[in-house]
């Protein structure tokens, strides 16, 4: 530890003298362009072009480095690994990894930056006393790895290393503490903790006779506890509402019900491709289609409710033809996905009915009148308002929509009426052609009656022969709208329908339901048959839209007229271990549910690694993970971080530092299979792994926010044997204190 202190001190205390940035040496760029020089002055003929080539390449490159000012080195926290590597021709030298570079030759101080720097792979990929050759650009290298040590420094003084020889840590009375060196380690995996063999069978040997009405039930029971069947086999009427913890198996207990219900009530009743399944991400998506699979329900239609509900509004309201909004602003989608706006809809909506209006168009101006009379928004919300909206974000949203909607109705489309799906008697007149239209259905604000369009984004004239202006450039919808026209179409002109006239779905699965507004959630329930055969799964603590106007179970359902709905809980959490969920609950604090969740199963505790910076932690990783690839080749790991540029930066290190099987996520295309995954929280959400390390675990990362402990909430429960927290930085105060 003498040699180790001795060399921090040096370093500290010559990088603490005040220096004007520079760029790194050039030496060998100087070098290969004096050698391409003088190669060119003595050459064939035939060889100067490729000659000159490969001299204006090493000049362009030098250029480029000469323009890199460096930034200074922080005395702090110089570097973070200490390699001392043994050379043929250049001898013994030590390098030290870091933030930027340094370099020093006449006391021996090299710091290289841990990013970009050659040599910088070696600490990554090489472990003490191992052998090396390597290619850095032009020139080949060999040699052998002395040491290669993990430091911590803090305040300019050395506080840990970590070794082969052991972990060192400083006491309070300037000694050194010797930790076990297999203390971390990955370790227990290849997915053998998905269902404990003590869970197995538990239902099998009791399903009665009668049940078993195919030979596939009891392989599906056997997966399943007492509980979760009872849920499975509920009747294939009316709505079942489950509320579990992440691992309580709230999909499992969707999906299996889905082929319990085919198979008890037959394809008159219950087929599957009249089956849907509402999932929040492209990522369950594919997980759960892998699942129907199985289950020999492939014919199940899986999609996102985003994905759902654009394409049902586009064939109610075919003939609105205006973009939609990606800049929604947040008071804005909080107006529209309360539950307050849902029961002023439905309200307006039975006024409307009862003046005879059935149209599609009347549904349109159904939706804009809702959204554009700012005293019945007023009193709506401080009737029904779940209190997401102060005034003065009501009277902004209000304006937004006051300035939109009106845009949309003056630019809406002709209707064509084979290519919609409302229900209409023989006699009823073709829509398009009612001469009612209401007070803003075809007239502008101040009531004047407007030209015919011609093609959308041409003018037009009119009778009078003034030209109009193309379409208004606040003719948009927001995402929200799409549920909010589908309401107002299903409550004015019925229930949306298939071309042979039927309801569109037997049965409704919702997974995720918490991430869904009241009106997303009402389209949902009236796409069914007359049986409302629908299951609702959701947790409260795995929201990952805190604007989506879901606030509590029994909030939503008294806004969606079901109060009466019983609420069915699951306490048991089969994923993730004892450890895991006491940190996840901890994260929550305020917003965790008040009865706990039940862990069966216990495992290795979670750890916090901290790091003074992401360079470290790479190594850190990488000495991890490389050898739990060879030890566990099955295993799976998710390496999760909160922002896509947290990710990519700790994907290329871990692919520089050469850890095998390696993929980043970045569009939800995940692959399940074995290996390294690196993406953001969100894309995991209802997925599984062996192990999760959740990385940049930093105050800035994580404020104390709902939505931040939301987040790693989600990223600590995805984990089926073991949780690490890596910091780099002030951690999180999210961080429990137990933890350290």
């Amino acid at each position: 530890m003498q040699e180790e202190e001795a060399l921090c001190d040096k370093v500290v205390a010559h990088v603490r003298t005040p220096r004007p940035s520079r760029p790194p040496p050039r030496y060998e760029d100087d070098r290969a362009l004096i050698t391409l020089r003088d190669e060119i002055a003595t050459a064939r003929l035939e060889d100067v072009p490729a000659l000159m080539a490969a001299m204006e390449r090493v000049s362009a490159v030098a250029n480029q480095r000469g323009q890199q000012a460096l930034e200074p080195v922080d005395p702090g926290t110089p570097y973070f690994g200490h390699l001392r590597l043994d050379e043929p021709g250049r001898g013994v030298r030590d390098v030290l990894i870091g933030k930027t570079t340094f370099i020093e030759p006449r006391l021996g101080i090299r710091i290289v930056d841990w990013r970009h720097a050659p040599v910088s792979q070696l600490y990554y990929r090489y472990e003490e006393g191992a052998s090396y050759e390597e290619t850095f650009g032009e020139r080949d290298v060999e040699g052998r790895i002395l040491a290669r040590r993990t430091v911590t420094i803090q305040d300019g003084k050395l506080a840990r290393v970590a070794s082969p020889q052991g972990t060192f840590v400083k006491n309070a009375e300037g000694g050194w503490d010797t930790l076990a060196t297999q203390q971390s380690a990955l370790a227990g995996g290849e997915r053998s903790a998905i269902r404990p063999d003590h869970m197995r069978g538990v239902i099998g040997g009791g399903i009665p006779e009668a049940q078993r009405t195919n030979r596939r039930l009891p392989e599906i029971a056997a997966l399943l506890d007492p509980r979760q069947f009872e849920l499975i086999s509920q009747p294939d009427t009316g709505l079942v509402v489950i509320h579990g913890g992440a691992g309580s198996g709230k999909t499992t207990i969707g999906v299996h019900r889905l082929a319990f219900l085919a198979y008890q009530s037959g394809a008159q009743r219950m087929a599957p491709e009249r089956m849907l399944v509402i999932v929040g991400s492209p990522a369950l998506r594919a997980y759960i289609g892998e699942l129907l699979v199985a289950l020999d329900m492939d014919a199940v239609k899986v999609e996102t409710f985003a994905e759902w509900a654009k394409k049902a509004r586009q064939k109610c309201f075919e003939w609105l033809d205006v973009p939609v909004e990606e800049n929604t602003p947040a008071a804005v989608t909080r107006l529209k996905t309360d539950g307050a706006l849902l029961r002023l809809l439905e309200r307006r909506a039975g006024e409307l009915v009862a003046e005879g209006r059935r149209t599609p168009r009347d549904a349109l101006w159904l939706w804009a009148e809702v959204l554009t009379d700012e005293r019945a928004l007023e009193r709506a919300f401080e009737e029904h308002g779940t209190g997401r909206l102060n005034r003065e974000d009501l009277a902004r949203a209000f304006r937004y929509c006051a300035e939109r909607c009106p845009a949309v109705l003056e630019h809406q489309g002709e209707e064509r009426e084979h290519d919609s799906l409302a229900p209409r008697s023989d006699d009823e007149p073709a829509r398009g052609d009612r001469g009612e239209r209401g007070e803003r259905g075809d007239r502008g604000e101040e009531g004047g009656e407007r030209g015919e369009r011609g093609e959308r984004g041409q003018p037009a004239e009119t009778d009078d022969g003034i030209v109009e202006e193309g379409p208004d450039e606040h003719a948009t919808l927001d995402a929200e709208d799409d549920a909010l026209l589908l309401r107002a179409f299903q409550l004015v002109c019925g229930p949306v329908r298939t071309r042979k006239g039927t309801r569109l779905y037997d049965h409704v699965f919702v997974d995720e339901a918490q991430d869904l507004a009241p009106v997303d959630l009402a389209v949902l329930l009236h796409t069914t048959t007359e049986r409302r055969s629908v299951t609702l799964a959701g947790d409260t603590s795995q929201r990952l839209n805190t604007d989506s106007g879901f606030n509590d179970w029994r909030q939503v359902l008294q806004d969606l007229g079901l109060e009466h709905t019983a609420i069915e809980p699951l306490r048991i959490a089969y994923r993730s271990t004892r450890e895991v969920l006491h940190f996840a609950r901890d994260v929550l604090g305020p917003l965790a549910d008040p009865i706990p969740p039940v862990a069966p199963r216990s495992g290795a505790p979670v750890e916090h690694h901290h790091f003074p910076g992401p360079g470290a932690a790479v190594a850190f990783l990488a000495d991890a993970l490389r050898p739990l690839a060879v030890r566990e080749p099955r295993a799976t790991v998710a390496i999760l971080a909160r922002y896509a540029e947290q990710a990519d930066a700790y994907y290329d290190a871990l692919g520089m530092a050469e850890v095998p099987n390696l993929r980043r996520v970045r569009h939800y295309d995940f692959i399940f299979r074995p290996g390294v995954e690196i993406t953001e929280v969100r894309q995991v959400k209802g997925l599984e792994y062996d192990y999760v390390i959740l990385v940049d675990v930093n105050a800035a990362t994580y404020p104390t926010d709902d939505a931040s402990r939301y987040l790693l909430h989600i990223g600590a429960t995805r984990a089926a044997h073991q949780l690490w927290i890596v910091s780099s930085g002030a951690p999180s105060k999210l961080i429990p204190s137990w933890l350290g």
